[in-house]
């Protein structure tokens, strides 16, 4: 038995108009759309001016040709929302996972207007010291493992601009405070693929943060496993592993 649903047949050639439109044709004119849907140009007039009408396409009418229409800014706002949603719905659990595996606290650190801020912490069952980040408070960039991690992501123009605004502050004779070192510190987090903080912010407390990347490969945020330099030192390479595994397993989200 047939169980593919019944579809409306104007509703279908409507949204292959729509998919039409991608990165590599951003534009296109009447009769291109109507050669990439196999429709004849006075059918495709009919359905174009409809998607115009209610915003989902845009004229040009200089070019005489079409884009994707404003009704998407607000809708798209909304999807990725969700999504968003969602990632640190299935982040949250796996942090109290990571704090017992590792014995280290675990935090999920959001970016938020160019800053980046803690959203959830857990900290191993069983131990008798707690690093606990304060929640809503902004992340020196240059000192901590998820300021450098989302600075690192950055374009290097930004990065620049980033060192020559900002006075690198010591918080321990550990913290990088010359431009040239921060932009090692840089490209070395690239080619690793996370950031480390050994004693920069505070004495004897070290961090390894992985970044997490949306579709589009800009940080949106930071897991984070906090402890003791030697702990952080000692299990970089697995800690790092296995959240890498897992985010790459949530990039379907996407």
């Amino acid at each position: 038995m047939d169980k593919t649903p019944r579809t409306i047949q104007s509703l279908a050639r409507a949204f292959a108009i729509l998919d039409c439109f991608d990165a590599v044709h951003p534009k296109l004119s009447l009769s291109e759309i109507s050669k990439l849907v196999k429709l004849n140009v006075n059918t495709t007039r009919g359905l174009v001016n409809t998607l115009v009408h209610f915003q989902y396409l845009s004229r040009d009418e200089a070019e005489n040709d079409y884009h994707l229409g404003l009704a998407f800014i607000p809708k798209a706002n909304l999807v990725e929302d969700q999504y968003l949603f969602h990632v640190k719905n299935k982040i949250q659990p796996m942090l109290r996972v990571w704090a017992n595996a590792f014995e280290l606290s675990a935090r999920l650190n959001m970016v938020e207007d160019g800053q980046l801020l803690t959203v959830f912490t857990e900290v191993p069952d069983n131990t008798r010291y707690l690093i606990m980040t304060r929640s809503r408070t902004p992340f020196p960039l240059h000192a901590t493992a998820s300021g450098k991690a989302y600075l690192a992501s950055l374009p290097e123009t930004v990065v620049d601009k980033y060192i020559k605004d900002t006075r690198l502050v010591a918080y321990t004779d550990k913290t990088i405070t010359k431009d040239s070192v921060l932009k090692d510190e840089m490209q070395a987090t690239r080619n690793r693929g996370y950031a480390l903080e050994i004693g920069e912010i505070n004495d004897g407390i070290g961090s390894i943060a992985i970044p997490i990347f949306d579709k589009r490969r800009e940080c949106i945020g930071t897991i984070s496993l906090s402890g003791a330099n030697e702990e952080i030192l000692e299990n970089e390479p697995q800690a790092f592993a296995t959240v890498r595994d897992f985010l790459d397993e949530l990039n379907p989200l996407w």
